[in-house]
């Protein structure tokens, strides 16, 4: 019985994480095995200074005792911060990479962009020039509405205690904010616009959970305090954004590609990222254009009414919120945002007009608003909730996607983010012990008209599959509850956002090619999509390395794309808050299609692709330099582990 105990037991360790991490070699590599110690070891101190001075991020990263608390925001808190910081850059550069194993040379390449991101981000002097950084105290806030965490009894406490804390936000952003860019005033000012409108719910949350009337009492009166010092913020941010300033919010050439090299890991010189963009751009004009020419275009009708635009991926819209309009003089400032009035066009030239009404996305627009079908009132969770259940075992069945035991669970969407966008997939926070992947949905809301608009916009049948596709099955939904399980504590706390994003794109392609998008309708909005995305992506990159001024990327979104105005604006604003997002969507996608490709090239009829997404959702957000360099470690060790149990010292005992 010696020998069969003993293969089980090599076959055990060989299928271990750690086994997994070790080198084809066994256990023989010590140095590597030393250099992946102290790669944790660095890994902790970089953690340990987010749960220190960074409590809204470390809640992120699964560390729930900084749920109590929002972050200190001041020159001192920065400080502190930075030579934490040092310290942990010193002992990451006394990491040996060569002798790392395979996966950890990916995690020290992503801790290194996340450690250059981390001192960045302070060397901008951001509590003193960006009012964007003290609104994400209400993300912070609703991040403990969003999810169930680990020790349920804590939730409502640390709720009530960072609810309670937004008083000494707006103290903050009133004493250290000196002269910020107006734009990002616009843009903080419209964020506590909606969290001044949205805090009743937490209130009333608060207040259904209250034991007895005392604590009832002490509720109200902190929420005066906190809905007073919301409104104390947007007052500031209002003031702030009308000040005639010529600060730049664009972040210029060099500050744009160390976020694209440290943030999204794109490593691409200027000029041939440029170039990629603009081929992207030139190809999702010709395709859209294709699948228009499919349709028939009759002229409009005088007694014809044309709806409002439809919601598809790659689009966010303010759901009939009207906010303070921005500053519509752009003389003296020209990154200043035209006004958001929809009675006052902005500005653009009498041919680009002509040319607009005659680019891909006007003729979109015309055509898919003569398209709208009202749409039935209906459990929309449950249904999305079947449906992608029943994808689930379509794309298993076609040996498209690996099997396993996933469940989907469909909320509504908090109102405070319902106000900027129709859903929200969340990932579990980081190490959490019971992580759940959990998508939410805003749904139908208001009197019947409104309802009967949102409906129309948010769940005709084209945008539905799109987003089921994209967010559920096969995408980032099935794919984050597939690898969870099996990723290292780096890889579930710091993912990098660009195969992410990319796994979107690629989700919904791949449910083209196995015709769940199918008709020419729904073929139509992918190419919508696809168009958006390039279009963003082209637009992002003019606009921050300087190319663009503000107006100028609105004429060049309205006027020569032929988007409406109120989308170019939302893109604009998703620009302006993201910097490189849009680019990491093209990016992102590239990387995994083209190593399907030379993964199908090279194996030809042996190719597996259910296999092949196995090991790339296995795999986690890395950088997407090292998914070849991942995938061909994953398959050879797949090849080598029933060659190394056999001779493992183990067996041979």
């Amino acid at each position: 019985m010696k020998k069969p105990f003993s293969l089980l037991w090599g076959l055990f360790l060989l299928f271990s994480p750690a086994a997994q991490a070790a080198n084809f070699g066994g256990f023989d590599d010590i140095d590597a095995i030393m250099e992946d110690n102290a790669l944790t070891d660095v890994t902790n101190r970089y953690s340990s200074a987010l749960l220190s001075f960074f409590p809204e991020q470390a809640t992120r990263i699964g560390f729930e005792s900084a749920n109590e608390s929002l972050d200190r925001r001041d020159g001192a808190r920065d400080a502190q911060a930075s030579r934490a910081y040092d310290i942990v850059e010193e002992s990451l550069q006394a990491v040996n990479r060569k002798k790392l194993s395979e996966p950890k040379k990916t995690d020290y390449d992503t801790l290194t962009g996340l450690l250059a991101m981390s001192k960045w981000d302070l060397e901008r002097n951001r509590t003193a020039m960006d009012p964007l950084l003290y609104t994400q105290a209400f993300d912070a806030v609703y991040d403990l509405t969003l999810k169930t965490m680990n020790v349920p009894a804590l939730q409502d406490p640390d709720l009530a205690a960072r609810w309670r804390t937004l008083p000494q936000v707006a103290a903050q952003a009133k004493n250290n904010l000196a002269a910020p860019a107006p734009t990002l005033a616009q843009l903080a000012m419209e964020d506590a616009y909606y969290a001044y409108l949205s805090l009743d719910q937490v209130t009333q949350y608060l207040m259904r959970r209250a034991e007895d009337d005392v604590s009832r009492a002490q509720l109200r009166t902190e929420a005066k305090a906190s809905k007073e010092a919301v409104r104390q913020m947007f007052e500031q941010f209002k003031q702030l954004s009308s000040q005639n300033r010529q600060q730049d919010f664009r972040l210029g050439e060099e500050d744009y590609f160390f976020v694209l090299k440290n943030r999204y890991f794109i490593e691409e010189k200027p000029r041939s990222v440029q170039k990629l963009l603009s081929k992207n751009l030139d190809s999702a004009r010709q395709a859209l254009q294709q699948v228009l020419e499919a349709f028939a275009l009759p002229a409009l009708s005088q007694d014809e009414t044309v709806l409002d635009g439809l919601q598809v991926p790659g689009e966010e819209s303010a759901e009939g919120v009207t906010v303070t309009p921005l500053p519509s003089d752009t003389t003296e400032n020209p990154d200043t945002p035209p006004a958001q009035e929809s009675e006052t066009p902005a500005p653009v030239q009498q041919d680009g007009r002509e040319n607009a009404a005659q680019a891909p996305a006007a003729v979109f627009h015309t055509l898919t608003q003569r398209m709208i079908q009202p749409v039935k009132e209906q459990d929309f969770l449950a249904e999305l909730e079947k449906e992608a259940a029943g994808l689930t075992d379509f794309f298993v069945r076609e040996k498209v996607l690996p099997s396993g035991e996933i469940s989907f669970s469909i909320y509504r969407l908090p109102q405070y983010y319902a106000y900027t966008r129709p859903y929200l997939f969340l990932p579990p926070f980081g190490t959490q012990t019971n992580p759940t992947n959990d998508l939410f949905l805003r749904l139908p809301e208001g009197n019947e008209l409104t309802r009967q608009e949102m409906r129309n916009r948010d769940f005709n049948r084209p945008t539905q599959k799109l987003m089921v596709a994209g967010q559920l099955v096969p995408g980032l939904f099935y794919r984050s509850a597939y690898n969870y399980a099996g990723l290292s504590p780096l890889r579930k706390m710091y993912p990098v956002p660009t195969l992410r994003n990319g796994w979107e794109v690629y989700a919904q392609h791949l449910a083209a090619e196995y015709s769940y998008i199918s008709s020419d309708e729904e073929r139509l909005y992918l190419a919508w999509a696809d168009y958006v995305r390039a279009a963003a992506a082209v637009t992002d990159f003019k606009l921050q390395t300087g190319q663009f001024t503000y107006t100028e990327a609105y004429d060049f979104l309205t006027g020569e794309l032929g988007f409406e105005q109120e989308q170019a604006q939302n893109m604009l604003k998703q620009m302006i808050r993201r910097p490189g997002e849009a680019v990491s969507y093209i990016y992102g996608y590239k990387a995994l299609a083209d190593l399907r490709n030379k993964y199908q090239k090279k194996q030809g009829k042996n190719f597996s692709l259910s296999d092949f997404h196995a090991k790339v959702m296995s795999l986690g957000d890395i950088p997407p330099g090292r998914l070849e360099e991942e995938m061909q470690y994953a398959y050879d060790l797949e090849k080598n582990r029933l060659k190394q149990a056999l001779n493992s010292s183990f067996y041979m005992n």
